[in-house]
């Protein structure tokens, strides 16, 4: 019987170069997210409230792997005062 380490590698091989892709950028602005409330000693609260959306939402965003959109990340970006996401050449 495999361990359960084998059997998550063998999944994780099978996933496509896209959605492995969009799992990193994914994690990685979960991560810019969380590391800038943390720099501004903002809460999730804090955040739903200078966006005038629920707790729940941002806490969607902020957990597992959301499915943001532009106009969302522009929205959570400008409320926080800082870029989620650069884009370089």
């Amino acid at each position: 019987m495999r361990n359960k380490q084998e059997w998550i590698n063998e999944k994780v091989s099978s996933v496509s170069p896209e959605i492995m892709s969009e799992i990193q950028l994914s994690a990685d602005i979960i991560a810019r997210i969380d590391a800038i409330l943390k720099k501004k000693q903002m809460t999730q609260r804090d955040l739903a409230k200078k966006m005038g959306r629920s707790e729940a939402v941002i806490s969607r965003w902020t957990s597992g792997f959301p499915n943001l959109t532009l106009k969302s990340i522009a929205e959570i970006s400008t409320a926080l005062g800082e870029p989620l996401v650069k884009v370089v050449e």
